[in-house]
């Protein structure tokens, strides 16, 4: 409200509240014609996923996975120093990790996400040039990291996650994105098609998720039970606070705000964030796949179609990118449509293929890093 704040503590208490008012801001701010449909929770699978207990020697092994830094959360153990100490730690952790699966409960203490706020660009009397980078207990990356390598398991066993995906799976990457893209492009040239990639731009995606939404999505996907209520602790009752760093008469000092509640998101900085998203957006392709090809990486997603016909391909990619913006409208998504953008290919006359006006028509795109 163009008032300059310079009190440490008021500006980490306004940070804050920035950092955590931005997904319920966009939500609100896209505007959407029409009412959202029901979304699709039927089960994909007749199994179930058992957190089993862990052991030392599966937590000494995860210990040494982390990657060694100073940094950390609000219980000051840095990964170092968590590697350093790790013999004696062995068994209290290895309790720790059992009684939380056994009882279905995430420990409260890893819950609150220490964040500093950096200047992105511009200038750092603005708030929105402010991003936040949160750091976590090193403990609950250890926790993570042992429930992630059982939720891998079970998804790969049951061939849960879409072949499109190549975010975060092994085996895949953006190199093998990027490849599934030219050969798409390749394939249809030779028909004699023309084609259009339309690449879809999300506004916050990551912090805008539904944890209601993302629950019955993992329950429609075997997680029930125990493990359900695991995850339910884990996502609840999360709280974030800014910290931040100043000079009051010659000597530094830090500066932290009172801890917020986080409503929504997967934690910024978490081992299982990236994988909780692609597990939420796994029914995305199959929502589109009469009308075209998708390929993802994460959140960035290309929606590919072809036809000889350029009316009929004009057509197409309106329904595609309308039941894109359907399926955003029904997942709690915002998708961009500003930076949106539309690549037209073929031997076939350009001009012919009319743009989108949901989309920007662009001669080259740059995606994953490649122009």
């Amino acid at each position: 409200n163009d008032t300059l704040i310079s009190a440490p503590l008021n500006v980490a208490t306004h940070l804050n509240e920035y950092f955590l008012n931005v997904a319920n801001e966009t939500l609100a701010q896209a505007v959407y014609d029409g009412n959202p449909v029901t979304p699709d929770y039927r089960l994909q699978v007749n199994d179930s996923l058992i957190l089993w207990p862990t052991s030392q020697k599966e937590v000494k092994t995860t210990i040494r996975t982390l990657k060694t830094k100073n940094s950390a959360g609000f219980d000051n153990i840095s990964t170092r120093l968590l590697k350093t100490c790790s013999e004696p730690l062995l068994n209290p952790l290895t309790t720790i990790i059992n009684n939380s699966f056994a009882e279905g409960i995430f420990p409260s203490k890893l819950k609150l996400a220490k964040v500093y706020p950096k200047l992105k660009k511009g200038d750092p009397t603005q708030i929105t040039n402010y991003r936040p980078i949160s750091l976590l207990p090193s403990i609950s990356k250890i926790i993570e990291k042992i429930v992630l390598s059982r939720l891998l398991d079970f998804f790969k066993k049951h061939n849960l996650f879409p072949d499109n995906q190549h975010g975060f799976i092994e085996g895949k990457s953006t190199s093998t994105a990027l490849v599934r893209i030219v050969e798409y492009l390749i394939r249809a040239l030779d028909k004699g098609d023309t084609t259009t990639a339309i690449f879809l731009d999300f506004t916050k995606a990551f912090d805008c998720l539904s944890h209601d939404k993302l629950l019955k999505k993992l329950e429609s996907r075997g997680i029930t039970g125990q493990t359900a209520d695991w995850f339910r602790s884990y996502l609840s009752g999360r709280t974030q606070s800014v910290e931040i760093k100043s000079t009051d008469q010659g000597k530094k000092k830090t500066t932290t705000s009172r801890p917020l509640p986080v409503n929504r998101g997967v934690p910024q900085g978490s081992v299982l964030g990236p994988i909780l998203y692609i597990i939420f957006v796994s029914d995305f392709p199959d929502y589109l796949k009469r009308y075209c090809s998708m390929l993802m990486y994460a959140d960035d997603t290309v929606l590919l179609l072809q036809n000889k016909q350029p009316s009929t391909l004009e057509i197409n990619s309106y329904i595609a990118i309308n039941m894109a913006i359907e399926y955003c409208q029904t997942n709690d998504l915002v998708l961009n449509q500003t930076k949106t953008q539309q690549l037209i290919m073929g031997r076939k006359k350009e001009d012919e293929v009319l743009e989108l006006p949901e989309a920007q028509r662009v001669d080259n795109v740059k995606n994953l890093g490649v122009v």
